[in-house]
Parts: structure tokens; sequence; C-alpha cells
């Protein structure tokens, strides 16, 4: 067996083994540096380079992950005969974790409570290739103003072994505000299946972002890193019109977006597909009885008659990470006059699409980027194209 490399800067001792931070090694203002100069080399054809402002990091750059995901896998020489942990670096093998320095005290607490009150039940592991046992894995999601944390048990099926039990137990843990299921038939890389039942505490968990409580299912989309979100949250802000008619907010998830910017607006509507954030958005709105806001449900490419209709002043694109729906882009081509914020967490589906807006006469005349998790090699970027 070889000795692991050591990599005296960082912070975490499995680093170089872990699949999570590839650049924890690189002193951080450097990694923001490398960051910039990688968005002049892939938007220099796209925008001229005064345009692109620096990187904003996180300080500081750890603690920041607000959810975490850790599979399960069986042991029989444990009690209980599973193991949690983070899967090890291009490989489907656990590491132990007993902490990370990148994820959020609360995750890591809440994770380390319900997994010993899984110890003391008929809750089994699956294993990949196997029909033995059920749990997948455990994913907590926490909001670090409230303290609030949402517990979900992924398994195979709808029946827990040892029935809910389980998950009153767990909801009696210090802080855990509600506990849900993810049904996931198969067990594979991604953890999370489609089906999100409620079990135990609260249906849906509040999180704090801008100074507004959103309150989401456990379904639903919502930011990993809050303290990167309200970075981005003010960028957005920041690149908005004060006043305007009509703003669509396409692959909109609970209205985040379209929720903050309420004063600005007449007439929103929000596009999404996700059935378990469009429920919450329209309990907000049914609370709120904020009628000049509507909610197209369905995917963004087949509603865009109801979005476009009538034409929207503002814009705002937050696509997942494979990018708009080449028809999407193609309708808003079409549009007169509109300022559009594509808000990008892939850069690669940013120079695509926005070659593809550039072809319908727009331009880029900024872009912001937020380092949302530092120590990756991911970025979040916002690029306002005008005409």
């Amino acid at each position: 067996m070889t000795t692991p490399r050591s990599y005296p800067k960082a912070l975490c001792s499995l680093f170089g083994r872990c699949g999570g931070c590839a650049n924890q090694n690189v002193e951080y203002g450097k990694q923001l540096r490398n960051k910039r100069k990688m968005l002049f080399e892939r938007l220099a054809h796209m925008c001229a380079t005064d345009c692109i402002e620096p990187v904003v990091g996180l300080t500081p750059p750890f603690g920041y992950r607000t959810r975490l995901l850790m599979p399960a896998i069986p042991d029989g020489r444990r009690e209980p005969p599973f193991r949690l942990g983070l899967y090890e670096r291009h490989s489907s093998r656990l590491l132990d974790v007993a902490g990370c320095p990148v994820q959020h005290p609360l995750t890591l607490a809440t994770a380390a409570m319900v997994q010993q009150v899984l110890a003391s039940s008929p809750i089994t592991a699956t294993a990949p290739n196997s029909d033995k046992g059920w749990l997948h894995g455990l994913g907590v999601r926490v909001d670090p103003q409230s303290g609030a944390a949402e517990v979900t048990l992924v398994g195979k099926s709808h029946t827990i072994p040892g029935g809910n039990e389980i998950a009153r137990r767990i909801v009696m843990l210090p802080g855990v505000s509600g506990v849900h299921l993810s049904v996931n038939p198969g067990r594979s890389s991604y953890l999370l299946g489609d089906e999100h039942v409620h079990l135990a505490g609260n249906k849906r968990t509040v999180f704090h972002l801008a100074n507004q409580a959103f309150h989401v299912s456990a379904g639903a989309f919502f930011q990993t890193s809050l303290t990167g979100a309200e970075i981005l949250v003010e960028q957005v802000l920041g690149m908005l019109p004060t006043r305007f008619p009509h703003l669509a907010d396409l692959y909109g998830g609970v209205g985040v977006f379209a929720r903050l910017t309420e004063e600005r607006w007449n007439k929103a509507i929000v596009a999404e597909s996700n059935p378990y954030a469009v429920a919450d958005l329209h309990e907000w709105i049914e609370q709120t009885g904020c009628r000049s806001l509507r909610v197209a449900r369905g995917r963004t490419e087949d509603v865009m008659h109801e979005v476009l209709e009538p034409h929207p002043d503002v814009v705002i694109l937050d696509p997942p990470r494979g990018g708009c729906h080449p028809r999407v882009i193609s309708e808003l081509g079409r549009i007169d006059s509109a300022t559009i914020l594509y808000i990008a967490c892939s850069l690669d589906a940013l120079v695509r699409d926005g070659n593809l807006l550039l072809d319908a006469g727009y331009r880029i005349d900024r872009v912001t980027s937020v380092d949302m998790f530092p120590h990756t090699d991911h970025l979040e970027v916002v690029a306002r194209f005008v005409r």
C-alpha cells in the first residue's frame, strides 16, 4: 500500500483522497485569481474584458456547505452493520468522515446524531449490484440562522425497516425540524430519488436568505452554500433595473428571485417543473395574497408561450448545469427588447447558450461571479445580456 501524498497547505487530512475539494492546497487568493483568468479565457470572444469583474470569494472559505449527502455501505464488522461517509476520489469506496472543513458544523453534528439513532434500528445499508439492504444514504440541510435541520433518509422503498418509529425518534433530536424519505428504487451515484415523502415534524423547512424566510420542501432545490447565495443575490439585484413592468423568472424553483424583486415589478411569472418547488411557491402566494405573481408549471421549453405573453422586460435564466433547452434561447431571441440575466453554474452552458443570444442580437455588458464553492473548480457566474 502506497503512502498518501502529503499536502501541507490543505486543512483536511483527507485531501487528495476525498472527491470533494480539488484545490484546497492552493492559497485562496490564488484560487480566485485563477478563476478570473478562466473567465477571461472562456468569455474573451463574447465580451470586452473590462466587463468581467473580479471573482468574489467567501470569508472564510470554509464551513459554507449547508447540505450534506452521505452514502451508506454495509460493514459487518461494525455496529450498526453499515457506514456513512463520503466517496473517495474517482471511486465508489467510502471514506470515514468525522469532520469536513467545508461543511457547516450543523450538518455534521446532525448527521452524527442521526447515525446514533439509526444504530439501534433494524435498518441495513444497500450495496451496488445487490438486492440486500434498504438505506442508500442520508441527507441533511441546515439553516444557519435558525439552526433548523432537515433530515432525509434515502431508501429503496416506501417500507422502512422497523416502521415510522425511526422518524419519530429522529425528529426529537436537537434542531431537527422535519424528517423525510427519498425513495430511490435503484442505487446510483446520485443518492436522491424523484419522490420525497414527509415522515415526521414540519413538512417544510425554513431557510433564510436576503432577509426573507423560504419554506422549502425536501424535494425542492435550495442553494447548498447560503453564504455564497447571499452574495449571488446581491449581484443579481445590482444588475436589475429598480423598476420594470414584467419579470420572467425561468427555472425559478421556489421563486427566490421573483420574491426578492417583488417591489420592482408589476407582474411576474415563474417557470418551474419541480412539483415540490411549485407547491412551495403556490403556498407562499396563497399566504401572502400576491396575485401579481403566477406560476407556469412544466419544463421551461414547454411553457414559453405562457412566459412570453406578454413579453417580459426582464428575464432571469437560472438553468441547471446542463443549461437551457435550445427552444428557450430561440424564443428569447425573438423578444424586441429585454434585459436577460443568465445565472450559470456551468461555464460550458453559459458559453453555448450565450453565443446563441449574441447571434440573436444581444450583447454582454457586465459579468459578475461568486466563488460559491471554494476549493473546487465550480464557479457561479452572472452575465447580463442587453440589446
